[in-house]
């Protein structure tokens, strides 16, 4: 049972800690962070796992039970069965940092997109229906670009397939733009709170199809028909690569630090800084725009960060349940309120702070 404001779970590495977190972020719908499997996430020599889970959102309590293993997965919200996880998508919210997060900067742009795309799923659920439209009609294309580069039969059915890229694409680019003008001015609060205001934070959108002398704001005719130009100017470049080289697949994310490159030249500490600011500016976005506070859960998060960003998350988040694990109980006792527990071998025990360490 966790406070609404901060609760640190310390332990030995491979005591249970992240397997908490996942459990909790199981239950939003999304799958596992970590992108297992259910037969992974199931204890060793057993062959079925269960989660139940109590919350409150803006107007009431609800439970969620999550049933894996056996003939079929069975979930249910308040008692009543859904057809299936993904249906509680928007029910309860959960931002997640881990440390394979740490490629949303040192990473390639992959991880970047992945990280654009699941967030803006979160607030508009019909953008994932457009990435995976975009995906299945890039896949097309591209395999009409290997036939051309064997045969050098279809050239004529491109255009179709660049009609639908321009229109998908367009208005992925408009909602990636959208969202990532009200990210940056939270993360940036964020990183700003980290440093104490010693180190400005930058997150732009590096589009591979518009420039950024053409407004992405409203889709129209003249955006979609850039769109298709551009395909239609790298035509035969693509039949040589046997890949489509331009379009929201190839975008990027520029993040900088004092106006430099994080990736290039930031400490591990400000990667992993960046990489945080962006987690929980997605989660004061997400609460401005549903009213719902998500909750915050931060795996490993404490490590390769000073004394005073380890004092930000402890103490300077403020409106949200956070959920945080650590390996060092001494760094998490510099709470001024908040819950800590204790884990080992999946027994967790909640730790009584000072009352000094513990007033509100």
């Amino acid at each position: 049972s966790f406070c609404p404001g901060v609760n640190v779970i310390c332990g030995e590495n491979a005591q249970g800690k992240t397997n908490l977190l996942e459990a909790v972020a199981l239950l939003t719908g999304r799958g596992s962070f970590r992108g297992a499997r259910e037969s992974q996430m199931t204890r060793f020599g057993e062959k079925a796992f269960h989660l139940k889970m109590a919350f409150r959102d803006a107007e009431r309590e609800q439970s969620i039970a999550y049933d894996a293993g056996g003939d079929k997965r069975k979930v249910s919200l308040n008692r009543v069965p859904l057809p299936s996880a993904s249906e509680l998508a928007g029910v309860f919210t959960a931002v997640v940092f881990h440390p394979e997060d740490l490629s949303l900067v040192k990473g390639g742009p992959g991880g970047r997109r992945d990280f654009l795309d699941a967030a803006i799923s979160q607030l508009k659920p019909v953008y994932g229906r457009y990435i995976a439209q975009y995906n299945g009609v890039l896949e097309q294309r591209n395999a009409l670009l290997k036939q051309i580069h064997r045969t050098g039969r279809g050239k004529e059915m491109l255009p179709i397939w660049d009609e639908q890229l321009a229109k998908i694409g367009t208005a992925v680019s408009i909602l990636r733009k959208d969202y990532l003008g009200k990210l940056s001015p939270l993360a940036e609060t964020v990183y700003r709170g980290f440093t104490g205001e010693r180190e400005t934070f930058q997150i732009e959108y590096e589009s591979s199809v518009f420039r950024e002398d053409i407004p992405l704001s409203v889709y129209s005719e003249e955006l979609i028909g850039h769109y298709r130009q551009l395909l239609e100017a790298r035509v035969e470049d693509d039949i040589r690569l046997q890949f489509t080289g331009a379009g929201v697949h190839r975008d990027d994310l520029d993040i900088r630090v004092n106006g430099l490159s994080a990736r290039a030249y930031g400490s591990q500490g400000q990667q992993r800084s960046c990489a945080i600011a962006l987690k929980i500016g997605e989660a004061m976005l997400l609460r401005g725009v549903t009213g719902e506070n998500p909750v915050i859960l931060l795996d490993d998060v404490m490590s390769e960060l000073d004394p005073g960003r380890q004092d930000y998350l402890l103490n300077r988040i403020r409106g949200f349940q956070v959920l945080i694990t650590c390996c060092d109980e001494a760094s998490a006792r510099r709470m001024n309120g908040g819950k800590l527990f204790t884990v080992k071998g999946g027994v967790f025990s909640e730790v009584p702070l000072a009352p000094a360490e513990n007033a509100l």
